[in-house]
């Protein structure tokens, strides 16, 4: 029976074992044998660990302490959209001698328990022909040939053609078999995309890799998220790194040491390390343009209310309240999850009813910037009132989306929504009439009476004054026309002026002063206001008012390029000064034509 239950604990502890977050403590070495003379890394990572203590390293016999240890941490992601804490401590050895030598692990006390890390072998061969290392410069070889065989820089993509809106993602990786520094000193522009970094050079990602028949210590110096805004054909320009590489004229093979990093210079340090017979040389590298090809989305089958997004999304909404007093507010909270380019998916259109009165939404993002696509959700909050009581239904909200799998168009919606508005006001304080139903009945007939005759005295005197004040209100309305038509409109360069000051500034104040300036436009000419001032309701606008369909879709997406500036986190690579030049055409377009001129298309 004993033996029974054992195995049974066993088994229980075996099961959910992996439930659980276990620490791990290991040591990592380089897989391949090490050079006498040529140094390399000794890792220590710690995995799940809350609290660290008395971390004691080995000695290290057979070896020479080159560097450390140099202490990282951070957070790795696993499966399931899961991630795990790490640290990482790194000693730079250098081998004295050949032979094999074990390097014992590290000991540290975690969340109160002692642990010990793994010991591992370290190879150490002389190799046969010491004049093919890399940080050996023979007599009368070319040192920048050597570096440019031994150092570069490559731009990765996974994909070189894709539709608007469709993710790629760029890899900057730096492949190096020297002891050199690296300093970036010229990032790319990614024009005619919204950017969304993965990886940056402060992440200190470092791998090796094989190419050739040799290792490379590789650096990812950056890693990005790619959304195309529009089609056509866009190149991705060079990324540019400048190094200071060190090479000796001694017969010795030294291990790859590179060290990548922004606003190196001014730094001396590597000026004071130089020995004798070592060499240093000052060379930059860079990738090669990349060209991309941007393919429009389909037009068959296109939603009305289709906006740019794509990928595959869900829709939630939901209410704050659903009973409230008359003239109280609450918020419509309409969430967006799933997964694409996030920075289209703007405001759904509420087709609110008329007895509630509704405000611009306000925008909140939640994203994981490691998943390709981009995934995760975006909330718009509108508060909204109603002065009318009795039951008011919000009638089910759509959001549309191009889905790159089916390569269809699909459109998702929400359940109507009702909310209940309450008779008694907010402002009401509930007071009730001090008059019983007694003393109601003890009034005598000939007061009603009285009261009765005060009344109509009074509702006829009011009819009076209520006619003379319409008559009035008529005369200053007509005469407040007449000003209005001998008045000169403010021109479109008046109104854009606060944008134009704003070319200088940074690029989310000077996308809300144009978006601003230019819906301050469309109050002044078509007294456009409330839950009036959106997209779908312009854009119907302008079309009864004659302006032609593609001047109103170019206005349309200057306003959502606005709008991604103003709400999204992301790098857009846009000129300014055009996009305000655009905007500016395109509304003196439009003056011109609702003013009889002929107006530039």
């Amino acid at each position: 029976m004993r033996w029974r239950i054992s195995i049974l604990s066993i088994f229980i502890y075996l099961f959910f074992l992996p439930a659980f977050s276990q620490v791990s403590f290991k040591t990592v070495v380089p897989h391949k044998p090490i050079a006498p003379g040529e140094s390399f890394q000794v890792q220590y990572v710690l995995e799940n660990a809350k609290e660290i203590n008395d971390f004691s390293p080995p000695s290290f016999p057979n070896f020479k302490i080159v560097a450390g240890p140099n202490v990282y941490s951070g957070k790795k992601f696993i499966a399931n959209n899961e991630s795990v804490d790490y640290k990482n401590l790194v000693f730079t050895l250098a081998a004295v001698g050949e032979g094999k030598f074990k390097i014992h692990g590290a000991t540290c006390v975690v969340d109160g328990k002692f642990i010990k890390s793994n010991d591992v072998i370290v190879e150490v061969i002389f190799p046969k022909e010491l004049d093919e290392s890399p940080y050996f410069l023979k007599p009368g070889e070319d040192p920048f040939k050597k570096i440019s065989e031994n150092l570069f820089l490559k731009l990765i993509i996974d994909k070189q053609t894709c539709f608007i809106g469709e993710p790629l993602v760029a890899t900057f990786k730096l492949y190096s078999r020297l002891q050199s520094r690296a300093n970036v000193i010229k990032n790319p522009g990614f024009y005619g995309f919204s950017v969304y970094d993965m990886i940056n050079v402060n992440d200190k990602i470092r791998s090796e890799e094989k190419l050739n028949g040799y290792w490379f210590d590789v650096h990812t110096v950056r890693k990005v998220q790619l959304y195309p805004l529009q089609a056509g054909t866009f190149i991705i320009d060079a990324m540019e790194l400048a190094n200071q590489v060190e090479l000796s004229r001694s017969a010795v093979n030294k291990k790859t040491e590179q060290e990548v990093s922004e606003n190196m210079y001014g730094n001396n340090e590597i000026e004071n390390v130089r020995k004798a017979n070592v060499e240093v040389y000052d060379m930059n590298v860079k990738t090669k343009p990349v060209i991309i090809k941007v393919k429009p989305l389909p037009s068959k089958n296109e939603a009305d209310t289709f906006a740019g997004a794509v990928g595959n999304f869900t829709i939630n909404a939901f209410l704050e309240k659903d009973s409230l007093l008359r003239n109280e507010e609450t918020s419509l909270i309409v969430e967006i999850k799933g997964a694409g380019n996030f920075q289209r998916v703007n405001a759904p259109v509420i087709n609110w009813p008329q007895t509630i009165e509704a405000f611009e939404p306000s925008l909140t993002d939640t994203f994981n910037k490691q998943q390709v696509p981009l995934t995760g959700q975006r909330s718009f909050k509108y508060v909204f009132l109603s002065g009318r009581p009795g039951q008011h239904t919000i009638p089910s909200i759509s959001f549309s989306f191009f889905n790159l799998k089916t390569k269809t168009y699909k459109t998702v919606s929400t359940k109507p929504l009702s909310v209940f508005v309450n008779s008694q006001g907010k402002e009401h304080n509930s007071l009730k009439s001090q008059v019983t139903a007694g003393t109601v009945k003890n009034k005598s007939t000939w007061a009603l009476w009285l009261y009765a005759a005060g009344a109509l005295v009074l509702i006829a005197g009011a009819f009076v004054w209520l006619q003379n004040k319409l008559h009035i209100i008529r005369k200053i309305q007509e005469q407040k026309e007449i000003e209005n038509i001998s008045k000169p409109r403010t021109s479109i360069e008046e109104i854009l002026m606060p944008a134009q000051l704003a070319l200088s500034s940074e690029n989310n104040f000077f996308y809300k002063e144009l978006n601003q300036q230019m819906w301050n436009y469309f109050y002044d000419r078509f007294q456009l206001s409330g839950i009036q001032m959106n997209k779908n309701v312009l854009q119907t606008v302008l079309i009864t008012k004659g302006i032609e369909s593609n001047l109103v879709e170019r206005l349309i997406d200057i306003i959502r390029q606005c709008e991604a500036g103003i709400y999204t986190k992301a790098e857009i690579n846009l000129d300014k000064m055009k996009l305000f030049q655009n905007a500016q055409q395109i509304l003196t377009t439009i003056e011109n034509s609702l003013t009889g001129e002929k107006g530039v298309s």
